[in-house]
């Protein structure tokens, strides 16, 4: 029912939210601000690229272990707006975590707490559209921190996928979808975007955000493009 109302009547649903008590004022002042309107055109919007490093893809047991994020601006990255943050599991990682992350117990320990994290995030997202990378990731450990922090799920956002994007573009062009054809490093390499670095959430975020320049330079002029051709 929740998940509904937030899809039919957003501006209804983040006014019943607003009136628990246990929200942390960023959460506050995220909900009191209106989520963008899908008509508005892409050139006037401020886009947040997302990437969580994760110890799993459950949301429900497993934790983010770093967040990065880059800005996408009058339709420019913006490289000096982007960072990164570990933030600390409270369990100790295993050898294969380690292994695709890099982020050892050590540097775990001194990272923030995912309350932290979130403000930091939800203070970055007011006003901006999303942009991640296969949003079953992002969305589903989003609104499970928000459950389990403030009982809200899910969490009132516009979210545009890349990995979406593409898969629209493929249907309509070819008619199939190619298998691992959508991993993030492929599709740069389609779009003859330079090789970097995997596994760094900030990297991966930049590197989503020139994903996302390319498709958008490919749909055509910011100028005609609104926010629900992307959705």
């Amino acid at each position: 029912m929740k998940k509904l109302l937030s899809t039919i009547l957003p501006k209804h649903y983040q006014r019943s939210l607003l009136s628990q008590s246990n929200l942390s004022i960023a959460l506050r002042q995220y909900l009191s601000t209106p989520l963008l309107s899908v008509n508005t055109l892409i050139k006037d919007v401020e886009f947040l690229v997302l990437d969580f490093e994760t110890t799993g893809l459950n949301s429900r047991k497993d934790k983010v272990v770093s967040m990065g994020y880059a800005l996408v601006k009058d339709m420019h990255l913006i490289p000096s707006f982007s960072q990164h943050f570990l933030i600390n599991p409270n369990r100790p990682l295993s050898e294969s975590n380690v292994s695709i992350h890099q982020i050892t117990d050590d540097e775990i320990d001194q990272g923030m707490a995912i309350s932290k994290a979130l403000d930091i995030l939800l203070t970055e997202m007011n006003n901006r559209a999303l942009v991640v990378h296969f949003d079953s990731v992002e969305k589903s450990f989003i609104n499970s921190i928000c459950e389990r922090l403030y009982q809200i799920n899910p969490l009132p956002m516009l979210m545009i996928d890349t990995l979406k994007i593409e898969s629209r573009k493929m249907i309509h062009t070819q008619g199939f979808i190619q298998s691992n054809s959508l991993r993030l490093f492929n599709l740069r390499s389609k779009y003859n975007l330079p090789r970097y670095k995997a596994h760094n959430a900030m990297q991966d975020a930049i590197g989503t955000a020139e994903l996302f320049l390319s498709q958008i330079e490919y749909m055509g002029s910011p100028n005609t493009i609104k926010l629900r051709d992307l959705i």
